[in-house]
């Protein structure tokens, strides 16, 4: 069985222009009113009920049977039933270090990689969708912006969220050469990239952006983007194939 499908989302998740993204990841999954999930693990101190109550009122929204839970450890048993019973899986978003700290080498999240495995769809948004990857960026000091461990579902991308916040011309710097064979995925707020088997779908009201030390490569919503970002090794942006509606803009004319 494949892998089932990713969401990965830019930040100001759970609100209204989300709405359409998480819809499609239900259908993606396919089942009867499937059942969420949601882990607001990544939360700011204090935040993490008021994350999860939002969440399940979104996804309950579409018809899913939504529940949110904050396990007292890392083999918390009444969350590793929930996750082993999910359809859909959801990290929201907040702060990368906590989500880690919470998750990684853990029972719940080697189960939230057996469900994904096994068909389960698996959304992430901002510190959610930063820490999917093999790969993410310190964000902290003393040395920001250097490589450091994620939970490796997804690999050949560094994701940076709320991309729309950023000036694009900030990717071309020095500290792109430390990305080596990864690529910057830029992700704006309000927006999702979605799919399954390298066949991703820009959702929501912005764009995604594809950064390397070469070109940015940007990507309007209802664009299809064909990488795979979960069943490869990581391999340069020069060999990957391209959806021929992809939106090129020159690195000498980013805004």
């Amino acid at each position: 069985m494949m892998p089932g499908p990713i969401g990965l989302l830019g930040g100001l998740e759970h609100y209204e222009p989300t709405l359409p993204i998480d819809r499609r990841m239900l259908d993606e999954v396919g089942v009867f009113a499937p059942e969420v999930v949601i882990l607001p693990l990544a939360s700011f101190q204090g935040q993490a009920v008021a994350a999860g109550s939002l969440a399940q009122a979104h996804w309950a929204s579409l018809g899913a049977r939504a529940r949110f839970v904050i396990p007292a450890s890392g083999s918390d048993q009444n969350a590793l039933e929930m996750v082993h019973d999910a359809d859909v899986i959801v990290l929201p978003g907040g702060v990368p270090n906590r989500l880690v700290n919470a998750l990684r080498g853990t029972p719940i999240l080697e189960t939230i990689i057996g469900r994904w495995d096994a068909g389960a769809g698996v959304t992430g948004s901002s510190a959610g969708a930063i820490d999917l990857f093999e790969r993410r960026l310190n964000l902290y000091p003393p040395d920001p912006f250097r490589l450091i461990p994620g939970f490796g579902l997804l690999h050949g991308f560094v994701v940076a969220p709320h991309f729309d916040r950023l000036r694009v011309r900030r990717w071309f710097s020095p500290f792109l050469k430390r990305m080596g064979d990864l690529a910057v995925l830029g992700i704006d707020e309000s927006t999702g990239l979605l799919g399954t088997d390298g066949n991703m779908r820009v959702m929501g009201t912005g764009s995604v952006t594809i950064a390397t030390e070469e070109s940015i490569e940007v990507y309007p919503t209802g664009s299809f983007i064909d990488i795979d970002l979960g069943t490869i090794p990581s391999r340069p942006m020069s060999s990957m194939p391209i959806d021929p509606r992809r939106v090129p803009v020159l690195a000498g004319s980013a805004s």
